[in-house]
C-alpha cells in the first residue's frame, strides 16, 4: 500500500488504530484510509454518550427524526430533505426509536447509585494528547474525577463472565493501560445493557488487568517503530509470523469437552 511515513505520522495513534495494528499493518493503514459505517449499536451508543455526559450539547450534535413514510415517494423525498438540511449544520439525524431507547437507557442509569460515579464528576470527554517516545498518541476519556479515568459502554449483557469475555476480545485492557500511562489515574468502567431493564454494572479493572493490557501496548509501539523505520505497512499477518505453517486445533473449551467425553 502505498501511503508515506509523513502520512502515517498526521494522524495520532488511538486505541481503535493500535488494535488495528495488532492485527496487521493493512488493518492500520485500511483503518485510516477507509470510509467507516455507522452501525445501529454504535448509533445507539453514541446518542445515550451524549445524553448521559453532554447532554446540553445534544440539539447541536442530533436532530430526532419526523415520522416519515418511507414506503412512498414523497416520504422518502421528505425525509432526504430533512437529512440535507442537517448536513451543513454537521447535526445527525436519528430514528425516534433510537432516540426513545437510547432515553430509556438513560432515565434507567440515573435512577441507580450507580450515577453517581458520573453526576460527581465535572470533566467530560476530555481529549489527550501524549507522546509515547516519538509516537504521538490522541484519545478521549468520557469522564474524570481525582481517583478515576471513567469509561461509559453500552454492552448487550452484564452478566459477569460475559463482560470478561467481551471486554478482553474487545482488547480493552489495552484501553485500560493507555488511559493508565495518560495520567497515571486508575480506570472504572460503568456498563449498561442495550436491552429492557437496561442494568448496569460497574467494574474496575485489576492490577493484572491493566499490567497485560500495558504489555500490549508496549509491545504495539515498539512493533510499530519498527514498521515504520522498515516501510513495512505493506505487510499483512506475516509481520507477525503469520506466513508459516500453523496446527489448528480445538478451542479450549472444545478440548475439555472432548476430555471429558474419554
Amino acid at each position: 500500500m502505498n501511503i508515506t511515513r509523513e502520512a502515517l505520522l498526521e494522524r495520532p495513534l488511538s486505541f481503535s488504530s493500535i488494535k488495528q495494528f495488532i492485527r496487521s499493518p493493512q488493518h492500520y493503514v485500511q483503518y485510516l484510509t477507509q470510509e467507516r459505517k455507522q452501525t445501529d449499536a454504535m448509533l445507539l451508543g453514541s446518542v445515550v454518550h451524549n445524553l448521559i455526559l453532554q447532554p446540553e450539547q445534544f440539539n447541536d450534535k442530533f436532530a430526532v427524526e419526523p415520522e416519515f413514510n418511507k414506503r412512498t415517494n414523497q416520504g422518502k423525498e421528505d425525509y432526504q430533505k430533512f437529512v440535507d438540511s442537517l448536513t451543513d449544520k454537521g447535526i445527525q439525524s436519528i430514528p425516534p426509536s433510537v432516540f426513545i431507547k437510547a432515553k430509556e437507557m438513560v432515565t434507567q442509569l440515573m435512577s441507580t447509585p450507580i450515577y453517581r460515579y458520573i453526576a460527581e464528576t465535572d470533566i467530560r470527554e476530555q481529549r489527550f494528547d501524549k507522546n509515547y517516545e516519538s509516537l504521538p498518541v490522541c484519545g478521549y476519556i468520557d469522564a474524570m474525577n481525582d481517583e478515576y479515568n471513567i469509561e461509559l459502554k453500552t454492552v448487550s449483557s452484564a452478566e459477569y463472565s460475559d463482560i470478561q469475555r467481551d471486554f478482553y476480545n474487545l482488547k480493552y485492557h489495552l484501553q485500560a493501560a493507555i488511559y493508565n500511562w495518560v495520567n497515571d489515574k486508575k480506570v472504572m468502567y460503568v456498563v449498561i445493557e442495550t436491552s429492557f431493564p437496561y442494568l448496569s454494572r460497574v467494574l474496575i479493572p485489576s492490577d493484572t488487568y491493566i499490567d497485560e493490557g500495558r504489555k500490549l501496548f508496549q509491545k504495539a509501539m515498539t512493533d510499530f517503530s519498527y514498521c515504520l523505520d522498515m516501510g513495512l505497512f505493506d505487510s499483512g499477518y506475516e509481520f507477525y509470523g503469520g506466513s508459516d505453517p500453523m496446527t489448528l486445533d480445538l478451542p479450549g473449551w472444545a478440548k475439555k469437552g472432548a476430555s471429558d467425553d474419554e
